[in-house]
This record gives structure tokens, sequence and C-alpha cells, in this order.
């Protein structure tokens, strides 16, 4: 009992403990405050693919018909006053690359882009698991679930982009967003906004 009463005096020596309890019920807590995460800008994607290689959580998929585009013209290749981009014109070299974006300028994939129809609605993407939330949420009753899928009709939507905002799966793209899509995917469920695709990208300035 001896060890046990030494023990006791301890803790409560000076009255270090009893400080402590009422410090901790009364002090207010320090919370580090975050700031709203932004998805990364896709508008001038060349698809040059670095981003594809750094990426750790494999989120960035790019136009599929980017090797047969890239072998065509070799602008970028011309263009690049660093000697940057090598001869297959689909490879960016990090280290020489200056981000001046030149090869933007003169790049292919974007005028393709421009030419990709925008959509009058929303698009609803293979992510969805029809749970209907978006329903619920269309103002102008634009979003109803037939044949077993989420349909928006285009006569009714008015594009607040309510529904895309609320999709708790990302599963819903703004008819710009879509275009940007056919390009350059980010998957924002796989996303873990290390950024390190924003660092590596040659566009960004």
């Amino acid at each position: 009992m001896a060890k046990d009463g030494e023990v006791f005096n301890l803790i409560f020596e000076r009255g270090n403990f009893l400080k402590n309890v009422i410090l901790s019920l009364f002090k207010p807590l320090k919370t580090e405050i975050f700031k709203e995460t932004i998805p990364p800008k896709l508008n001038n994607c060349i698809c040059c693919g670095l981003c594809v290689e750094v990426c750790p959580t494999n989120a960035i998929s790019i136009f599929k018909f980017r090797d047969i585009i890239c072998e065509s013209c070799g602008l970028c290749v011309e263009i690049c006053q660093n000697s940057a981009i090598k001869k297959d014109r689909f490879y960016v070299d990090p280290q020489k690359c200056t981000k001046c974006g030149y090869c933007v300028m003169f790049c292919t994939i974007p005028l393709i882009k421009n030419e990709i129809p925008v959509k009058k609605v929303p698009e609803v993407t293979l992510e969805c698991n029809n749970c209907g939330l978006c329903i619920y949420q269309c103002l102008e009753k634009a979003i109803q679930f037939k044949n077993g899928e989420i349909v928006i009709n285009p006569k009714i939507c008015k594009i607040c982009l309510k529904c895309v905002e609320f999709c708790p799966l990302n599963a819903l793209l703004s008819p710009n967003d879509s275009v940007k899509s056919k390009i350059i995917n980010v998957d924002l469920n796989s996303c873990i906004f290390c950024k390190d695709c924003e660092e590596i990208c040659p566009i960004k300035k």
C-alpha cells in the first residue's frame, strides 16, 4: 500500500492533476483549419502523360487516341525552345521544361477538345449507383428514374448544377467538365489531392 500511496501523492502533487483536468474541460481545443480542396484545372491539357506517371493512386486517364494524334504533326517538338519534348511527340522532359506554354498554343489536342459537342445537361457517368439523391436536389424536377437509371430531361434542366455539387460519388459532370473528361479524366474518388500532377504539369505556370 505504501507504493500506492506514493503514486497517489505524486499524481496530486502541487495540484497539477486537478489543474490539468479543469484546463482540459474549459480550454478551447486548437484545431487546424483546412482550405477547401480544389480539383485540378484541365482546360489546356495536351496529354503529355507526365501526370499519369506520377499519380500515386492511378486516378488519371488520358485521351486513348493520343498516340495516333501525337505522331502526326510534331509542331510541339519544333516550337519548344528548350528541346524538352522528345521525338515521340508526347513525352515532356520535366528537367528541361520551363513551362513557357508555347506547346499548348500549337497542340492539336486542345483544338480537338473544342470540337467536341457540349452536352445540354450534366452527364451521368458510370460511377452513378442510381441512389436517386440528385432527384430531390433538382428544383426543376428535371431528373427522373427511368428504366433502372438516372435520366436528366434537357427540356426542363436549367444547368444550375446543384445535382453535380451534391452527388456524393462525383458521378455527375457539368457539360464543360464532360468535354474535358474525354481528353483527360481525374477520378476524384481515387484522387488524394497530393498535387504531384500539378507540380510536374508543363503548362502550369
